[in-house]
């Protein structure tokens, strides 16, 4: 019983868009809908085809780029969308993130659950732990899956880096808080991250600058 994971580069910024599969339970469910998600949402057709339905939307953060195609795919997939109420805000100014960065706005979107730490999300028969990551942004989460041994993390650590602190709802201490509670995760936890390779606990842990010695513990 295996979880698929798709990994879609997509975007003007070369956001990591993800589609994780249990085709077992013939499920699937959407991570962070970025920009110029054509090709993924082409898959996702395919599954559906294939009898394989799209469940859920699920953002690590509000930040534009992570977002936004949401729209999109909420048209064609009308499922649930999902993140940390502390991050709403910055759905409620996609507009405005859009026109700053010059890229036409997209059309707004609201979510429809609000996920907190602690929760947990499954598809299929796989389950995921929320844990608030903030520090990158207020609503940061990362999707914890455990038992297949990976962490999809945003924009919250990245192979040999970490998320920018120069953004409103920004937190420098928090975003090392974060890191640390990342960092006490196994070794040989897979990091699935917003933007950029993907990695192993152990690795960042030995050549991160942003990983820090004496991590918190989960």
């Amino acid at each position: 019983m295996s979880l698929r994971i798709e990994t879609f580069v997509v975007g003007p910024l070369t956001n990591n868009l993800y589609l994780l599969i249990d085709d077992e339970a013939r499920e699937a469910v959407l991570i962070d809908p970025s920009i110029n998600s054509d090709p993924a949402l082409e898959q996702a057709r395919r599954l559906q085809r294939e009898g394989i339905r799209l469940s859920a939307i699920w953002l690590t953060h509000g930040h534009f780029d992570h977002v936004y195609d949401t729209a999109l795919w909420h048209d064609e997939f009308p499922v649930p969308i999902l993140m940390h109420q502390a991050d709403e805000f910055w759905l409620q100014r996609l507009r405005e993130q859009s026109l700053w960065m010059g890229l036409p706005a997209p059309r707004a979107v609201v979510p429809d659950r609000f996920i907190e730490v602690g929760d947990t999300l499954n598809i299929g028969r796989h389950y995921a732990r929320i844990l608030h990551t903030p520090g990158h942004s207020p609503g940061s989460v990362s999707f914890l899956f455990e038992a297949e041994g990976f962490c999809v993390s945003g924009d919250v650590l990245f192979r040999g880096s970490a998320g920018r602190t120069d953004l409103p709802g920004c937190s420098p201490p928090q975003l090392t808080e974060s890191i640390n509670l990342l960092c006490s995760l196994p070794d040989t936890m897979r990091v699935l991250p917003g933007h950029g390779e993907a990695t192993t606990i152990g690795s960042e842990k030995r050549s991160n600058p942003f990983c820090q010695s004496q991590p918190a513990k989960i």
